[in-house]
């Protein structure tokens, strides 16, 4: 697991200034750094070391130098590809992961990315060619961001933060996209590709590049097919997904340095530890958090899955002080991010870095085995779309003045009402976000030009797609890429710990997308595939569990230990995001006088967090 950075410019860097752009992404790399040039060309990273630990220092190279490689993350079938590479007369100096891709790259080209398995960000440089090759994984689980220069240049790092002193250093000042806040204000993240800043992207998930010094060739490796639906029957499913994540699970235990699993009560990640349970036994670790919060505690729960796995249970108490940890998230972050399970997931991460340096996690269940309570909604919209949308317009209305909580039945009632009165983007923000609706952006928005979001969301539309199907893809390519593989990757590296998410193997999404409706959710059941196939497996109590977020009590934060920093950022008179909306709505907002019937909370911390970012960026 690394920070990686590089590019192709007319003029030739500083090491210097390329050692200390490095030095930004050291929290990624905290064990080694190095730097490889090659007149315009260079490549640089901070590694983490994880897989042979003396031997696998980057940049590394092929046999005669030609070809070397910076690389993030981790390829879980290294040991495979460099037993077929041997065979074909490649000579490996080091047992790292990072080695195979310089001789894959010389076996196969640009279709390297096509055998590996994992979690990636990489770049590769040809010196015999002259050119640069950048992969990222069919995820998206590892960021990497790039940019153009206006003499003809490219740059690319892991972290904006690494990025833009080098692009300042040549000449260029990154401006605001206010396109980006207000998708933001809809969606909680900045959506990928696009960034917060003008000129300045991200890789697409299964996007490779290639720049030879003048042209950008961009290019997809794979894409995740819903068709053919597999006429297999129901029980043969489930051992063919047990049998799936078993060997995802296996491969992502391959580790020189000690190694984990985050257990809480909820069923993926009780998934996982079963799986890793049976290759690491008893000498297995698994981590819970412990909120100091009854309503939010899961220790017991996890506790008795550790116990009946025969496995070690570590209990985090975590004690957040949000003052001090949003203010360095948002720093941390590099571009506005209102996800606040952000805040428990970084503290998690550091107090499982004094224990580990690697630990699974369950992330990817819901998005493939369709868990959440949204895709219940999306399986009834061909059976109920001959209803007029005045009638659920009007339903929604009624069970809104009802609902105590969003996240009760009769708050999903009406959200599932509300959204069946909509189109196709305005039901999936209100089933998903449920943020700043398109109304309520274009009465307060004074930040300029701004297309809708919703006609952003239409590129995700395919209508061979069923309505269970059309979810999946887009809670895939928009929630699941943009803000929880995001927020996963930031906290845990902040904390130099390395996170893997064999729910989200390939292979197993590939095996997923194929299972019809009445599988996924068989008998009315979220997430019925992974339940039933672990059964009697792990406790009934996981098992039937009800869908558990990871929640901070945030209404309670805002009301009390944020409320004086709310009050002089966001309600000031200079707050920055007076720049973007009308100081009148601001004001609403936080007297509460409008969105009661809605997320108060959710609307308002993403203020905060995106009044915060504008203080930085100043």
């Amino acid at each position: 697991m690394c920070g990686i950075l590089g590019g192709w410019t007319q003029t030739r860097l500083p090491r210097e200034a390329i050692e200390g752009a490095l030095d930004r992404l050291r929290h990624r790399g905290p064990d080694h750094s190095g730097v490889f040039q090659d007149g315009p060309a260079f490549l640089g990273m901070r590694r983490l070391a994880i897989i042979d630990l003396e031997g696998g220092h980057q940049p590394l190279f092929n046999e005669d130098g030609s070809v070397s490689v910076v690389f993030n993350g981790e390829i879980y079938n290294y040991r495979e590809l460099a037993a077929q590479l041997k065979k074909q007369g490649h000579h490996f100096q080091t047992e790292s992961d990072t080695e195979v891709l310089v001789h894959l790259y010389e076996q196969r080209g640009d279709d390297m990315t096509k055998e590996l398995r994992g979690m990636f960000a990489f770049a590769l440089w040809d010196g015999r060619k002259r050119r640069l090759f950048l992969a990222r994984d069919r995820f998206g689980k590892k960021p990497l961001y790039y940019t153009r220069i206006k003499d003809g240049g490219f740059l690319f790092a892991s972290e904006l933060k690494a990025l833009k002193p080098l692009a300042a250093l040549l000449g260029e000042q990154w401006k605001i996209r206010g396109q980006a806040i207000y998708d933001y204000l809809s969606l909680c993240i900045v959506p990928q590709p696009d960034t917060v800043y003008d000129g300045v992207w991200m890789l697409p998930p299964a996007g490779s590049l290639a720049f030879n010094g003048e042209n950008v060739r961009q290019g997809r490796y794979w894409q995740l097919d819903f068709s053919p639906k597999t006429n297999m029957p129901y029980e043969e499913v489930l051992e063919r997904t047990r049998s799936l994540v078993g060997e995802a699970v296996r491969l992502r235990l391959r580790s020189d340095v000690p190694l984990g699993v985050f257990l809480s009560g909820g069923l993926d990640s009780s998934v996982v530890a079963y799986e890793a349970a049976k290759h690491a036994g008893d000498a297995l670790q698994t981590f819970t958090v412990s909120m100091g919060r009854e309503e939010l505690d899961e220790t017991q729960l996890a506790r008795k899955t550790a116990r009946r796995l025969g496995v070690k249970n570590v209990v985090l108490p975590i004690q957040v002080c949000p003052l001090d940890e949003l203010q360095f998230l948002v720093r941390n972050y590099d571009q506005p991010f209102a996800d606040s399970s952000a805040i428990p997931s970084y503290a998690i991460s550091k107090l499982a870095a004094k224990h580990l340096k690697v630990v699974l996690n369950g992330d990817g269940g819901d998005e493939l085995f369709a868990g959440y309570r949204r895709y219940l909604a999306a399986s009834r919209l061909e059976s109920l779309k001959w209803l007029p949308q005045a009638a659920f317009s009007a339903l929604a209305v009624t069970l809104t003045s009802l609902a105590g909580a969003r996240r009760s039945k009769l708050g999903f009632l009406a959200r599932f009402a509300r959204g069946m009165a909509l189109g196709p983007s305005g039901r999936y923000l209100a089933w998903t976000t449920d943020m700043l609706r398109e109304s309520d952006k274009r009465l307060c928005w004074k930040g300029g030009p701004a297309r809708a979001t919703e006609l952003w969301l239409e590129q995700w539309w395919r209508p061979e797609l069923n309505g269970l199907d059309q979810q999946l893809h887009t809670d895939r390519n928009v929630i699941l890429l943009s803000a929880l593989l995001v927020k996963m990757d930031m906290a845990t590296m902040a904390a130099s710990l390395e996170a893997r998410s064999p729910l989200l193997d390939h292979a197993l999404a590939e095996f997923a997308a194929t299972l019809p409706m009445e599988y996924l959710l068989h008998h009315g059941r979220t997430k019925a595939v992974l339940r039933d196939a672990y059964r009697g497996k792990i406790p009934d109590e996981v098992v039937d569990g009800a869908k558990r977020g990871f929640e901070i009590p945030l209404v309670s934060w805002l009301k009390n230990n944020l409320r004086e920093l709310l009050s002089d950022t966001v309600g000031s008179r200079e707050a920055r995001v007076r720049d973007y909306l009308e100081g009148s709505f601001v004001q609403d907002v936080l007297a509460g006088k409008t969105m009661q019937d809605r997320n108060w909370g959710y609307i308002t911390y993403a203020l905060l967090v995106l009044e915060l970012w504008l203080r930085e960026e100043a």
